[in-house]
């Protein structure tokens, strides 16, 4: 529609201008000294036309080698990318020698040569051509100077694989000091750590973990704690245990898990009333199987003191039935029969489990019921067998 439009204009602007040229056709007298040139206002107007086409074609011809010499490159740089990504594809795959291969004559032309020298060494090491492997990391560490940091660890990666541990750690410790912010590094370098139980290591590095490393918040609330747990007990005396203790933040001290690694440390040192207090402080704001188990652990020479504290727990926590076996084992022992049996019928009532029923069946035989004895100890093994069997979905 346009074009047609188009050519109504052109051919209508044309009249226009013919029946102007028709009643008055114009000339152009150039002087220079004593000549004079005449022309017709067509003519000159053509002439002047066929210059600029000229020129314009003339320019272009002078500028065609180069924009065949870019284009050229452009099209070689594009088939070099494209072995590199072939190549990714066949790494993927696991068809190492051909990734190896387009990588290499990928890695002259490709927009990225760094990528394809990278290609290179993870293609060689998955072949295991160590040697092979080593000769590319070298080369690459000489021609990509800005890229040392990527280099090294890529390098320690490997060496940590192939348990060259003192290796790996000296690489990492070269990229840290090269760049004391490189997360990357401090992450692999913490697993190293935490393999070679270097604990006092990893709490100097906690700060940059927590707030530059890519760990999940769960994960670092972890690592905290198993680091706190590891230099708890690697104290010595009480002294320095309690000091330790005592720098620690509130929210550490309050969680379960390292309170009582506390108290055990505690008890091992004789400080049993001081781990006792620990425990009852806690458990009167949160409940704690694990402590529990510590403190009728460290009293268990006191069974009655024990019972009574039970009880007083069993009624503010009634719905615990870690509690309640737990407490009826310890009446088991101080041979109060009828009232575990009654905690374990209760914990059962409240949430059936394997344990529950072979403390019952231990009650039931004490009580000369073998046949209920019997049938509790079926049930508890069905469950057992139950629940060490995988779950196959449909």
């Amino acid at each position: 529609m346009k074009f047609g439009l188009y050519i109504v204009l052109t051919i209508l602007f044309g009249a226009f201008i013919a029946q102007i040229l028709n009643e008055n056709p114009g000339y152009i007298s150039i002087y220079f000294r004593d000549y004079v040139i005449e022309l017709s206002l067509i003519f000159f107007c053509f002439a002047l036309i066929l210059t600029f086409l000229f020129l314009h074609y003339l320019i272009k011809t002078l500028k065609a080698p180069k924009i065949i010499l870019k284009k050229t490159r452009i099209a070689i740089q594009n088939k070099a990318n494209n072995l590199l990504e072939k190549s990714y594809l066949e790494m993927l795959k696991g068809n190492y020698p051909i990734a190896e291969k387009y990588a290499k004559k990928a890695r002259f032309n490709c927009s990225s040569p760094l990528l394809a020298y990278m290609q290179i060494i993870h293609a060689t090491d998955a072949q295991k051509n160590r040697t092979e492997r080593d000769d590319w990391l070298k080369n690459a560490f000489k021609k990509f100077k800005y890229a040392e940091e990527v280099i090294l660890y890529t390098q320690a990666k490997i060496q940590i694989r192939e348990l060259n541990y003192e290796d790996a750690r000296a690489t990492l410790g070269k990229i840290i000091e090269k760049n004391p912010n490189n997360i990357l590094a401090k992450e692999l370098l913490t697993d190293l750590y935490i393999r070679f139980s270097e604990w006092e290591s990893l709490s100097n590095d906690l700060d940059d973990i927590k707030n530059k490393s890519k760990f999940e918040k769960d994960k670092i609330d972890k690592l905290e704690i198993l680091i706190c747990n590891a230099l708890i007990n690697s104290k010595d005396n009480i002294k320095s245990i309690k000091k330790y203790w005592k720098g620690l933040s509130k929210s550490l001290k309050n969680n379960p898990m390292l309170l009582n690694e506390y108290c055990l440390k505690l008890s091992s040192k004789n400080e049993n009333e001081n781990a006792k207090k620990e425990i009852l402080s806690f458990i009167k704001k949160e409940y704690s199987n694990d402590l529990v188990k510590t403190f009728i652990k460290i009293h268990s020479n006191q069974a009655t003191d024990v019972i009574k504290k039970l009880s007083q727990w069993i009624e503010k926590y009634p719905q615990q039935t870690e509690l309640l076996l737990m407490t009826a084992k310890v009446r088991i022992k101080n041979e109060e029969w009828d009232e575990a049996k009654n905690l374990v019928e209760k914990a059962i009532s409240i949430e059936a489990k394997e344990e529950s029923f072979f403390i019952l069946g231990e009650i039931l035989f004490h009580f000369g019921k073998v046949d209920s004895a019997c049938e509790a100890y079926r049930k508890g093994m069905k469950m057992k067998i139950n629940k060490s069997q995988p779950k196959i979905s449909p």
